[in-house]
């Protein structure tokens, strides 16, 4: 029992790394062209259910397509709408595996770790990098799963499961519960119904136990949902819910079919599979065909207004509702001059999160330290949309005048991200290290002085006003001088600050002095006719 557990164990971290490796190299291909093309798969829900039923079939579990399609989800490369039909006919899929016999996939997903990681090894660059990191992190999810199969397969042979069949002889509902803590510990319910139908033949369940126990593989991959999606929270989360939700649904209905059948005669699932003419097997393979679709049906029902509730469930995070798109969409493409004023909005609204990340570390400020974590996730994630948008813009028919504004637009997201990485550094600074109440006054003055000069500098963006844009030039003029005897003079003054003290001084200067630097160099990106080529190697 021991190996069986640190096999299990095993596999579900190389499961959740797996999940963690999709979604990290899905990030990086986030470009619209990209997204138009996974948009027209999933636009169709004809098309959307064939890629489902194809995902479920190959990988013969529901729970790795819904873990796929929740890393797909937080990369923002599909929306839970679109993704909805996808989950639902995975599960459909997944009976082909019980209709048709064993599909081994464990030699392919070895050659597929072993192409992606070789790839990886020879230092593949470009979309060919993060295509093998991604396949990598597919085949490493799908070998957890194997391993957690792999750790209980052998359950039947042992003397107490079978002793543990041999009680539930006489119970039908209590095969229902055996079905459903099977699938949270196997991974996959088509291979607790070949288990189901493998007992049944050889007489230790029958027929209806058999079944039963099918049935509540249903229940036990909302449990399955629910614990392995313990580490994911907003959007991804709601696909996790959708997915148990609707296989509770199915098991539920299942159940309560059977025993509405046996308690008043009517003719129902056992009837109907009775009255074909096959054999036992075959009577309960179909008997998983129904599970699965009556979860595909409980989809298309809750489909519709699954969304409202779905959010109500688990509402966005802070930093999926910050990474959100204000004001750029595909559409205004269209009309390269309203595009670049749309940028311009948007990258406003993103240099406006610098002083919000500076408030966790405010004295009258209301951030926190999760919110100023949240707010430097979520600009580099819009920053990267604005810059995808700009690539598409730069293939459209521009004037000379919108080939400049393009360049100006580029120049100023590079320098407010470099800002927010530069606030980030000082607010992680100033959080992760105990500040003595001798450096502390210095400190506040400082961060009240940057909040200051960021504000300046949203005004200037903002109104483009000449006066705004001088003043904050002449507020950004290089001071290095003075900050210099600044920190000699603090040191001498305060000869017995601790050596950490000092290190932190040193570095928090050296951010101030570099934020002053940038926010100079935005108002010199605000001069229409600014020639000054500044390079960003620098930052």
């Amino acid at each position: 029992m021991t190996e069986i557990l640190a096999t299990f164990l095993a596999g579900l971290s190389l499961f959740l790394a797996g999940i963690n490796d999709i979604k990290v190299h899905l990030q990086q291909i986030t470009s619209r062209r990209f997204r138009r093309v996974l948009a027209r798969w999933t636009n169709r829900p004809l098309v959307a259910s064939l890629w489902g039923f194809a995902l479920g079939a190959i990988t013969q579990s529901s729970t790795a397509v819904t873990f796929i399609l929740v890393s797909v989800i937080s990369s923002g490369l599909m929306t839970v709408s679109k993704a909805l039909p996808v989950v639902a006919w995975a599960n459909l899929g997944t009976a082909l595996l019980v209709l048709l016999a064993a599909v081994n996939i464990h030699v392919a997903v070895l050659y597929l770790i072993g192409l992606a990681g070789l790839m990886n090894i020879v230092k593949a660059r470009g979309k060919v990098r993060i295509l093998a990191g991604t396949f990598f992190g597919i085949g490493i999810l799908f070998l957890g799963l194997k391993l957690m199969k792999d750790a209980f397969a052998p359950l039947p042979s042992f003397p107490w499961f079978t002793s543990l069949t041999e009680f539930l002889h006489g119970s039908i509902f209590a095969c229902f519960l055996l079905g459903g803590l099977l699938r949270v510990v196997i991974q996959s319910s088509s291979a607790i119904a070949i288990i189901a139908i493998a007992l049944a033949h050889g007489g230790l369940l029958k027929e209806d136990q058999a079944m039963l126990m099918m049935f509540g593989t249903g229940a036990g991959v909302a449990a399955t949902v629910l614990l392995l999606g313990v580490n994911i929270a907003g959007i991804p989360r709601q696909i996790a819910l959708f997915q148990g939700g609707i296989n509770l649904c199915a098991s539920l209905l299942l159940l309560f079919s059977f025993y509405l059948e046996v308690w008043t005669g009517l003719p129902l699932i056992s009837s109907l599979l009775q009255s074909l003419s096959f054999g036992l097997e075959d009577r309960l393979a179909y008997s998983f065909v129904a599970l699965q679709s009556v979860c595909v049906c409980s989809a298309l029902i809750l489909q519709p207004g699954a969304s409202r509730w779905l959010a109500r469930l688990s509402p966005p995070t802070l930093e999926q509702d910050l990474s959100k798109l204000h004001f750029i969409h595909d559409q205004a493409l269209e009309d390269p001059v309203s595009a670049l004023e749309l940028v311009d909005k948007e990258i406003l609204r993103l240099l406006k999160y610098a002083p919000q990340s500076l408030d966790s570390v405010r004295d009258e400020g209301t951030g926190g330290a999760a919110e100023s974590k949240s707010l430097h996730l979520a600009s580099g994630s819009v920053a990267r949309e604005i810059q995808n948008f700009l690539a598409d813009l730069v293939n459209k028919p521009l004037t000379r005048e919108a080939s400049g504004q393009l360049l100006r637009l580029e120049r100023r997201l590079a320098l407010t991200m470099a800002l927010s990485e530069n606030v980030s550094g000082l607010v992680q600074t100033i959080e992760c290290n105990q500040v003595s109440p001798k450096l502390a006054p210095l400190l506040h003055n400082m961060v009240e002085a940057l909040a200051t000069l960021l504000l300046s500098t949203i005004d200037a963006v903002e109104t483009g006003d000449a006066m705004d844009i001088d003043l904050l030039q002449r507020m950004t003029e290089d001071r290095g001088d003075m900050m210099e005897r600044l920190r000699r003079a603090y040191i001498n003054a305060e000869r017995e600050l601790a050596h950490q003290d000092r290190a932190t001084l040193f570095y928090i200067t050296s951010l101030f002095e570099r934020g002053v630097w940038i926010m100079r160099q935005i108002s010199l990106s605000l001069q229409k006719n600014d020639g000054e080529n500044v390079s960003l190697v620098s930052f």
